[in-house]
């Protein structure tokens, strides 16, 4: 899976491999990730160097990395691609899928709710990650596919969401 991050005002490009192994900005990078205290705080190892990091809010998304503050943000390929009018979506209609499988920690709105462009619509937990999902566009909740609590497929439907009238 391949996502655009930024972390402390530095953009890359960070593409995913389930064997711990990723690509950031095109170059291979090791990395191993040891969850240390109920999901907030890890121990990173990236190419052998360790790094503390401890997610002090999310939303918006503010980590201390090794003892330093800083602002981040990832967005999944399939997100970029709903946010830029992907062709995948009809016109006026985007749906909001599951980057990955994992568990549906939180829903922040309910169907029939009005969104403004990038309000959390949904936060998934996956890889001992929580993805926050938003809305691509201002709009209408107009479908729910899925209840907190529940385990998600990648790619499952989560919510769809219609342009404002």
């Amino acid at each position: 899976m391949r996502y655009e991050v930024a972390v402390g005002g530095r953009a890359v490009r960070v593409d995913a491999g389930a064997d711990e192994r990723f690509l950031v900005d095109g170059r291979a990078v090791d990395a191993q990730i040891v969850e240390t205290v109920r999901g907030r705080q890890w121990v990173v190892r990236i190419d052998g160097a360790p790094h503390e990091v401890t997610v002090l809010t999310h939303d918006p998304p503010r980590l201390l990395v090794d003892g330093v503050e800083v602002e981040a943000s990832a967005v999944d390929e399939r997100t970029l691609a709903a946010s830029r009018g992907s062709p995948r979506h009809a016109a006026g209609r985007h749906e909001l899928r599951a980057p990955m499988p994992g568990l549906l920690k939180r829903v922040h709105v309910r169907e029939g709710d009005r969104v403004d462009r990038d309000a959390a619509v949904v936060t998934l937990e996956a890889m001992k990650m929580e993805n926050e999902l938003r809305a691509p566009s201002a709009g209408r909740v107009a479908k729910l596919a899925a209840a907190e609590g529940a385990k998600v497929e990648g790619g499952a439907l989560l919510a769809v969401i219609v342009d404002a009238e």
